[in-house]
């Protein structure tokens, strides 16, 4: 498989796809912002609930299905969505 089809497979899945560094996340796949505060989101990217926490969060970009953070980030964690998948 090439990498543009690995890209296609996990958004056909419902998968997040995520980049992480220490001051900065995005979140693809994106399908809504449970809660949001400066310590930390949870979002539903389809098969999995994505939450990320840390410090001075913020929004940096919210377009489409695909959610910018900044701040110091200190975690990210996937939990089984609503269907217990």
């Amino acid at each position: 498989m090439e990498i543009d089809m690995d890209l296609l497979f996990d958004f056909s899945l419902n998968l997040p796809r995520i980049v992480v560094s220490s001051n900065l996340v995005i979140i693809d796949n994106v399908k809504s912002i449970m809660s949001f505060s400066s310590t930390g989101m949870v979002a539903d990217t389809g098969a999995r609930f994505t939450a990320v926490s840390g410090e001075d969060i913020t929004i940096r970009n919210l377009k489409d299905d695909r959610v910018v953070l900044i701040g110091k980030i200190n975690s990210v964690e996937f939990f089984p969505n609503k269907k217990g998948d």
